[in-house]
């Protein structure tokens, strides 16, 4: 297998110092930047992952409360709040995305495992190639989400241009409206 970046192997096993057993008792992650130099982007990656995906949770709740109780109260506030979280969860995924995307070009030194186990090496190189050009699933699941929330975000903005022309609920001119669309 070869790789596309380069070996280090003058300072094996001098840079990073395992943590002790005691530490993994409460937090077995070891942080990234311990291991690799200049890649502080990620965490700023991750953390803006983590925040669409709240505001896209808190706001498929308003939705599914929307849907549930619509008929008979007036929640387009609640909708236009719905509409807001994911406006908002769709910027952070952007903006998760765009963070990991332009750390993957960047010049680093990882200190890894090496591939014929002798031990702690220097992987000197762009980041992306020595996480092999995604890192992980994830990478792609934020894309997808991103992808997938533009068309939900479009089908919640129909719908509150087309609850403008509405009656409000529990009004005579709406139970007439729902009557005659029954018939």
């Amino acid at each position: 297998m070869a790789r596309q970046w380069t070996t280090d192997y003058s300072a094996s096993g001098t840079k990073w110092k395992a943590p002790s057993a005691d530490d993994y008792v409460h937090n077995p992650c070891i942080p990234l930047d311990s291991l690799c130099t200049d890649v502080g982007k990620v965490t700023s990656a991750g953390n803006l992952g983590v925040a669409g995906s709240v505001f896209f949770t808190l706001g498929l709740m308003l939705v599914i409360g929307y849907t549930f109780f619509s008929e008979s109260r007036d929640l387009s506030k609640v909708l236009m709040a719905a509409a807001a979280l994911l406006m908002l969860s769709w910027m952070m995924l952007l903006a998760s995305w765009a963070c990991f995307a332009s750390v993957l070009g960047q010049s680093t030194t990882c200190y890894l495992q090496g591939d014929h186990n002798e031990g702690i090496i220097a992987a000197k190189g762009a980041f992306g190639d020595i996480i092999n050009h995604n890192g992980s699933y994830t990478y792609y699941y934020v894309i997808g989400a991103w992808v997938v929330l533009t068309a939900v975000i479009g089908l919640v903005v129909q719908r509150m241009v087309a609850e403008r022309s509405l009656p409000p609920p529990g009004t005579p001119e709406q139970e007439k409206q729902a009557t005659s669309d029954i018939a």
